[in-house]
């Protein structure tokens, strides 16, 4: 003869089964992005590239980015970021800055600083032929706080800078995919940060954003081959897993600095 099963129990039982299905349903949609869809290689540049028209504005007091490009002293940011200061500085920390002597580059969008900080620098790969596809990890100082940002590669674009002073030359452009929590509208401040790839390694500089268009542009790694040169640096591997918790290392060791520029 069959026992009545208590109430207790029937309750306790669908308690168990919504709780489970829950699990399966937050594992779905808090998983990450599975990893990109890899295209082809990355062409070389062509006359038919996309053209991209950036206006520098007349100098004024800004900020951005720097990271450290050998052990003597010198760090790499964007030409557009000290050009025309009157003094430049690399804020080192603790409510200190360091001032540095900045040299810009008249081919690319680029300024090597130079001073007596030195801090170990940040591991490159510059010559290696890229993939559309593949990820970029910006980490720098967006808006002026610690921020980073992930990008996909989308095509080679040829910059042509107007206003303030007159350039041209070939970059990469990215498809911003993320962005850390709580950052919102315009990247300014990130111009000068290191683009990395998933290995760790620097392939670029950043150069200018499109907002509208959720675009980030950065200096082509051949254009940093006469300027960045491979010291056998190790590098550590980025993820979507790790990506924030390596910007907040290198930003804390200053290897990855805020640059002020100071205009009278």
């Amino acid at each position: 003869m069959w026992r009545k099963i208590p109430d207790w129990l029937i309750y306790l039982a669908i308690i168990i089964a919504l709780y489970a299905y829950a699990n399966r349903t937050s594992d779905k949609i808090d998983a990450l992005p599975p990893p990109p869809e890899l295209g082809p290689m990355l062409p070389n540049e062509t006359p038919r590239d996309e053209r991209v028209i950036v206006n520098v504005e007349r100098a004024g007091s800004g900020i951005g980015t720097a990271f450290a490009i050998d052990d003597t002293g010198r760090w790499m940011t964007a030409r557009h970021v000290v050009d025309s200061c009157d003094q430049v500085g690399i804020d080192i920390g603790g409510r200190q800055v360091l001032r540095v002597d900045s040299y810009v580059s008249k081919d690319s969008d680029t300024a090597i600083l130079t001073g007596s900080w030195a801090r170990k620098p940040l591991a490159n790969d510059l010559f290696t032929n890229r993939q559309i596809g593949e990820r970029g990890f910006f980490f720098g100082f967006p808006q002026g706080r610690p921020g980073e940002v992930v990008g996909a590669l989308l095509a080679r674009n040829r910059m042509i800078i107007r206003g303030r002073y007159k350039s041209e030359e070939g970059i990469l452009a990215w498809s911003e995919v993320g962005r850390t929590k709580g950052l919102s509208g315009s990247l300014g401040g990130l111009s000068g940060a290191p683009v990395m790839d998933k290995d760790g390694e620097v392939i670029g500089v950043v150069s200018a954003e499109s907002p509208r268009r959720g675009r980030i542009y950065t200096v082509a790694p051949e254009n940093l081959q006469d300027l960045i040169k491979d010291r056998n640096i190790k590098a550590e591997a980025l993820s979507l897993n790790s990506y924030g918790i390596q910007a907040d290392r290198l930003r804390r060791e200053r290897r990855i600095a805020q640059v002020i520029c100071i205009v009278r």
